[in-house]
């Protein structure tokens, strides 16, 4: 069958053009507090402010977005997105700013997006033609990189060049998100929703038919817990790359933007190869492993390289990061059951936030109340990630296999 069919090609479509707007308030928020107040710390709390409120959130997605159209979640979600934007625009365009009011709206984004993540994950698997799932999430993982490629050094330029230049951001975001919301209305997919009749306290029931799924599932256990590490260290990672480029005699903020650009490109290029080439399904976990232990020593070293070679590394990065997701999201969003791709979709981001808001913490403290390099303190976080590959895919081998090993 074939996998361009109209279901997929509105979500493809529709997943593109909110991955630019989303792009833009990726790079423009982390900017932005950055710039007003010169303080890792306030930047790590801003950061933890939109990772807190998913993990709350995580406890009540997954059951409702099981019982629920994702269509209409993600469908409404895109048409607040326009509205909010709008507003952020005008409010911006008068020069406002607080640290309080940025860091509530970064919550807000939070608690928003944890449904719309959780609930795209759903529906994306139900729009797959059998057999194309590879060739699915290789194209799923082109569309955010492509848009972080064209919008960065957009939104690097726009920041540094227009006295409102991020207001105009927002207006463009508002535009995009309702073209998005519109286009998405079309979709007319048969959703796999869990159709237990609701009894009592059924939310704690659903919740308990994960936890156990975990205890019998000892690979998406460990995969989860895996991830928990990465996140710790990409938190980490994130939170002072922009600093070390604003704060730098020698970098500026377009240096940064064209980092970014570059990993973006390293990452299109890595979802073409996975588009039109099919990894034997033996080599998979083995080749996942590789890719770990390399994109871990290039993240903690990239900042010491020149900057060619800093532009270089980004891209080979991108490149074997879209490896790790094609491999795991094709295999694991096949693996589990339709019926609770929500529920473990929304706790393995929940444990997955845990893991962010402690790199982030932890990072800022030391950033803040320290003379530490920026470039050591990255290059320390990711002994945890390496700590984690060497003591849970290597130690649990079998049960990465039975996952990963798999012809989707």
């Amino acid at each position: 069958m074939s996998l361009w069919n109209r279901n997929f090609s509105i979500v493809t479509i529709g997943s593109f053009i909110s991955a630019l707007g989303g792009s833009i308030t990726g790079v423009v928020f982390g900017i932005l507090i950055y710039q007003e107040t010169q303080s890792p710390l306030i930047l790590a709390l801003f950061f933890v402010a939109n990772i807190l409120p998913r993990v709350i959130t995580s406890f009540l997605v997954g059951p409702y977005i099981d019982r629920h159209s994702r269509k209409k979640i993600i469908v409404t979600i895109d048409y607040f997105y326009t509205g909010l934007f709008l507003i952020m625009g005008i409010v911006l365009h008068t020069g406002f700013f607080s640290v309080v009011v940025f860091t509530a709206i970064g919550a807000l984004f939070g608690v928003i997006d944890t449904f719309y993540q959780t609930a795209f994950m759903s529906l994306f698997q139900e729009v797959i033609t059998p057999g194309n799932h590879s060739r699915a999430y290789s194209i799923s993982s082109l569309l955010w990189p492509i848009a972080a490629a064209i919008m960065a050094p957009v939104a690097a330029y726009m920041i540094d060049n227009f006295e409102f230049g991020v207001s105009y951001l927002m207006y463009f975001n508002a535009a995009l998100f309702l073209v998005t919301a519109t286009i998405e209305l079309f979709i007319n997919a048969k959703e796999t929703l869990n159709q237990k009749q609701v009894v009592g306290r059924q939310f704690v029931a659903d919740f308990k038919e994960a936890i156990l799924y975990y205890k019998k599932e000892r690979g998406i256990l460990a995969i989860t817990i895996l991830f928990v590490a990465f996140q710790y260290v990409y938190a980490a990672q994130d939170l002072l790359r922009m600093p070390f480029f604003v704060s730098s005699a020698t970098y500026t903020l377009q240096h940064y933007s064209f980092l970014i650009t570059a990993s973006a490109i390293g990452r299109v290029m890595g979802g073409l190869i996975h588009y039109t080439f099919k990894y034997p399904a033996k080599k998979k976990f083995l080749i996942a492993v590789s890719v770990y232990l390399a994109v871990e020593f290039l993240g903690a070293t990239q900042l010491y390289m020149p900057y060619f070679l800093m532009v270089a590394t980004g891209f080979i990065v991108g490149l074997l990061s879209v490896t790790s997701f094609n491999i795991r999201m094709s295999a694991t969003q096949t693996y589990i059951p339709g019926e609770m791709r929500g529920r473990i979709n929304s706790t393995q981001n929940l444990l997955w936030s845990f893991g962010g808001i402690i790199g982030a913490l932890v990072t800022g403290l030391i950033a803040e109340y320290t003379t530490l390099d920026y470039r050591l303190i990255m290059a320390g976080a990711a002994v945890v990630s390496v700590s984690a590959i060497l003591l849970i895919p290597l130690k649990m081998s079998g049960e990465f296999k039975k996952i990963y090993n798999v012809d989707v």
